[in-house]
C-alpha cells in the first residue's frame, strides 16, 4: 500500500438529517465523521438553494470534495489535490450503484429503508466493507494507475456510445438500432466475455458496468474491446438510418462531446479511432 493516499475518507449522507449512513476514513489524520455528515450536509443544501445549482465538487486548501447526489443520498469523497476529478466520480458513481442495487432489501427503496433507518452503523455494514475493497484496490501503487486509465477509458467510452444513441429518428428504427448493435456485440462478447456486462438500451452501452475491480479484465483487452465495440456500433449505425441522420448525430452529438473531453480522447488514443470509425 502506497504510504501517500489518494482517497482520503467516504461519506454516504441522509439528505436533510445529515445522518451517516457510512463514513469512511483513510487518512492518517484524524477526522471527526459523525460532525462532517451534517456539515456536508449543510453545505450542500446551501449550495443548492442559494445558487439554484448542483454542487460538484470543493476545494480545501489540501484536499478536494467530490460529490454525487440522489433525492434522499449524498455521496461524499474527500481525495488529494493530485487526484484526478473524472476518477474520484467514476469511484462514487460506481459505489452508488452498488450500494442501490445490491444493499437494499428486495421490495423497498431508499426512502422506505431511511424511514426505518434507527440510525445502527451496522445496518450498512457491508457496504462500508464494499467500500474499503474497493479503496484497497484503487490505492495500491503499482496497479492504481492501469486502474485508473481502466475507468477514465470506459467513462470516455460510455459518452461517445450515448453520443451515437442520440441519433434523431423515429421510436421504430430506433428500437431496430438497439437490437442490430446487441447482435453486432454477440461475437465480440466470445473474444471478451466482459463485454457481456454493458446493457445495450435506447440511451447507449453502459460500459462504465463493466467489473475491472476483479482483476480479470487487462487494460490492454479493455481497450481493444471498447475500440472494436465502438468500430461496430458505427457501422451498425450507419447501416441503419440514413447519411444525413448520421453526419447530423456527429455534428450535433459526438463532436460536441469530443470537444469538452478532448484531453481524454487524445490521452487514451481514441480520435483516431472516432475520426476512423464516425467518419
Amino acid at each position: 500500500m502506497s504510504e501517500k493516499r489518494f482517497i482520503l475518507g467516504i461519506w454516504l449522507i441522509e439528505r436533510g438529517s445529515g445522518r451517516n449512513l457510512v463514513a469512511r476514513s483513510y487518512d492518517r489524520v484524524e477526522i471527526d465523521m459523525d460532525l462532517i455528515g451534517p456539515f456536508l450536509s449543510a453545505t450542500h443544501t446551501f449550495i443548492d438553494k442559494a445558487s439554484n445549482e448542483e454542487l460538484r465538487t470543493i476545494d480545501t486548501e489540501a484536499s478536494r470534495y467530490v460529490w454525487e447526489a440522489t433525492e434522499q443520498l449524498l455521496f461524499v469523497m474527500a481525495v488529494s489535490k493530485n487526484t484526478r476529478v473524472a476518477l474520484a466520480r467514476f469511484l462514487l458513481q460506481y459505489a452508488l450503484s452498488e450500494f442501490l442495487n445490491n444493499h437494499i432489501p428486495q421490495g423497498e427503496d431508499v426512502a422506505s429503508v431511511l424511514r426505518g433507518w434507527q440510525g445502527s452503523p451496522e445496518t450498512f455494514q457491508s457496504f462500508g466493507e464494499f467500500l474499503d475493497e474497493l479503496v484497497s484496490q484503487y490505492e495500491v501503487t503499482d496497479e492504481s494507475l492501469i486502474l485508473g486509465k481502466s475507468m477514465d477509458c470506459l467513462e470516455v467510452y460510455n459518452h461517445l456510445f450515448r453520443a451515437i444513441m442520440q441519433v434523431k429518428t423515429d421510436s421504430k428504427t430506433r428500437n431496430k438500432l438497439v437490437k442490430s448493435i446487441v447482435n453486432a456485440m454477440a461475437p465480440l462478447t466470445k473474444s471478451y466475455p466482459f463485454l457481456a456486462q454493458a446493457p445495450v438500451d435506447k440511451a447507449g452501452i453502459e460500459v462504465v458496468n463493466i467489473n475491472i475491480l476483479s482483476g480479470q479484465v487487462t487494460y490492454k483487452s479493455l481497450r481493444n474491446a471498447l475500440g472494436e465495440l465502438l468500430e461496430a456500433v458505427a457501422l451498425t449505425a450507419k447501416a441503419t438510418v440514413d447519411n444525413e441522420t448520421f453526419r447530423n448525430m456527429i455534428f450535433d452529438s459526438v463532436m460536441p462531446y469530443v470537444k469538452r473531453d478532448l484531453q481524454r480522447i487524445t490521452t487514451y488514443a481514441i480520435l483516431g479511432d472516432v475520426i476512423r470509425d464516425l467518419f
